[in-house]
């Protein structure tokens, strides 16, 4: 599947969107308990979409500060949200 992935940043609202194509999709468990679930990954996803490479010993583990929504970029089916 070509992932849609959106993330948004809950201090200022905006929102980067990118899409992963050939997903292998097998459920909500990496992005809601997972290495996907952590901001740290969130932030380096969030930052890539802008094409910026952020330095890793920069990123913050934490949960809370990106919030994401996963969908099927061809049907426009939404496999995962967290936010409207």
């Amino acid at each position: 599947m070509n992932l849609k992935l959106e993330i948004k940043k809950v201090s200022d609202g905006e929102v980067t969107t990118q899409v992963w194509p050939n997903w292998d999709w097998g459920g909500p468990y990496w992005w809601d308990t997972g290495n996907a679930y952590c901001d740290c990954n969130r932030e380096l996803f969030f930052f890539r979409a802008k094409g910026v490479e952020k330095i890793e010993d920069e990123l913050e583990c934490d949960h809370g500060r990106y919030l994401v929504r996963c969908s099927d970029n061809d049907t426009g089916e939404v496999l995962y949200k967290e936010f409207e």
